[in-house]
């Protein structure tokens, strides 16, 4: 008799530590499956041809939205990879010649491949998407739940250099400076040499 109520004073004790109120705030992410390794390092996934980049959502009610924010924020990296690319080339032109002109800024080069990559385009290079359910704890303790989203998007490193050989022509097609055509012929044949995995 001893022995059953020992029991189930343990049993109480562990339920009621069970049931004991959890923080405002708290956060506890319900999905079982553990997130990929290239949620945490997608460059590992690098190679020769492409680079990986990881796109993270903020928090949504609906997967799908969570899903679409994390391809604005994928895109949204490679521009601004695509853009410091872009900045490194015209460096090494300037450095090359002396002087790039007004034709070659780099900023432009980033707008341009705003145009460039769409989402659309983005989202149909996404190779894996990884959703969690997380349940958050608010003001009078009720329970609200959301989604986080991961994408995985491999980026060809030629479509890199292509983006910005093109960002560079389209400037040029706005200038009648025969200096301005130069530089830019320049900075083609720059890019020639440079190593697609620079960027």
């Amino acid at each position: 008799m001893k022995i059953i109520i020992i029991t189930l004073a343990c049993l109480f004790i562990v339920s009621c530590a069970g049931n004991q109120t959890k923080p405002i705030g708290w956060e506890e992410r319900l999905s079982q499956e553990n997130p990929p390794e290239w949620t945490v390092k997608p460059t590992k996934f690098d190679d020769k041809e492409y680079k990986a980049f990881c796109g993270t959502s903020h928090n949504f009610s609906s997967d799908g939205e969570a899903r679409d924010n994390a391809t604005q924020n994928a895109r949204k990296q490679i521009i601004d990879a695509i853009g410091t690319f872009g900045k490194h080339v015209v460096n090494e032109v300037i450095s090359s010649i002396g002087t790039a002109g007004s034709i070659l800024d780099p900023g432009v080069v980033r707008d341009d491949a705003t145009e460039l990559i769409s989402e659309a385009l983005v989202s149909s290079r996404a190779s894996e998407f990884h959703i969690e359910r997380w349940s958050r704890v608010e003001d009078g303790g009720r329970i609200s739940y959301y989604y986080k989203a991961y994408v995985l998007v491999m980026w060809n490193n030629d479509d890199a250099q292509n983006a910005v050989a093109e960002s560079i022509r389209r400037q040029a097609a706005k200038s009648k400076a025969q200096q301005d055509k130069r530089n830019v012929d320049r900075a083609l044949e720059q890019m020639e040499r440079l190593q697609s995995g620079d960027w």
